[in-house]
């Protein structure tokens, strides 16, 4: 699997032809879990209903402007990945917790601080995923993440360190600080409706998704076209993954069966 271009070179490729033995060999190798644990049933097929809002039919942007915007995006190195990078912004590693639940809305918090211009204060996804669960390294879904975040925020990692799934670190000061970082405000794309979930990539909305063939939730940070195709460029939360955490999905690998992203990172 892999990409070659001036602007992805050698970047790697989930596609049709990947299959799901590769990818639990990709996290074996590097010694990663994965985690995401989808309900079955989701009425009409949104599934952050109370916590996120449904994606404006307004906002959707024309397929017809879909690659000149991204062109656009990538000559005037635009692109949320740009950005991320000219902060110094590092991708996550779960470092073997089944958080990537947390993981991806946690990162996807972080982006959008980046891309509003607030200042980079790295998050920790144990502080949440440790209460959700009781201090069990369990696996579960966005929807339990970001309703914590909503009433509770997150915890930075200077007050509880990324992966640590301790008792010590959850006091009433960290939690205290936490409430500098909730954010009350989240869109949904509805699963696997790729012009939902482009059309907020275009918009620099950093999208937490989660991927049922993978088992296993991500962000995705950018739109891009490979040989006249949209596809999703996203930042994965595992050490030595891709380039810099960076991958590309494509063909039916692209769509999103759970997608979500922050609109304000920090919600007075």
């Amino acid at each position: 699997m892999g990409f070659s271009s001036a602007l992805y070179p050698g970047e790697s490729i989930i596609d049709d032809s990947t299959t799901e033995g590769e990818l639990v060999d990709i996290a074996n190798k590097l010694g990663m879990s994965r985690g995401l644990e989808l309900p079955d049933d989701r009425g009409d097929g949104y599934g952050y209903s109370g916590t996120a809002d449904q994606f404006p039919a307004e906002l959707l942007i024309p397929e017809s402007e879909w690659e000149p915007r991204v062109k656009e995006m990538e000559e005037r190195k635009t692109r949320t990945s740009d950005l991320v990078q000219q902060a110094g912004l590092p991708h996550k590693d779960q470092n073997g917790t089944n958080f990537c639940w947390i993981n991806a809305p946690t990162y996807a918090m972080e982006v959008t601080r980046v891309i509003q211009n607030q200042p980079m204060v790295i998050l920790s996804p144990a502080s949440c995923g440790s209460i959700i669960k009781g201090f069990r390294n369990n696996g579960g879904w966005g929807l339990e993440g970001l309703r914590f975040i909503s009433n509770r925020g997150v915890v930075p990692v200077s007050m509880w360190p990324a992966n640590a799934i301790k008792k010590q670190y959850d006091t009433p000061a960290a939690w205290e600080e936490a409430k500098k970082y909730i954010c009350l405000e989240w869109w949904e794309a509805k699963p696997r409706n790729f012009a939902q979930h482009f059309s907020m990539l275009l918009r620099r909305a950093s999208c937490a998704v989660g991927l049922n063939y993978w088992s296993h939730e991500v962000t995705d940070e950018d739109p891009v076209f490979l040989d006249g195709e949209p596809c999703v460029r996203f930042r994965n939360s595992w050490k030595g993954y891709g380039t810099n955490g960076y991958a590309i999905r494509r063909g039916n690998k692209k769509f999103a069966d759970d997608c979500v992203a922050p609109r304000v990172a920090v919600a007075a």
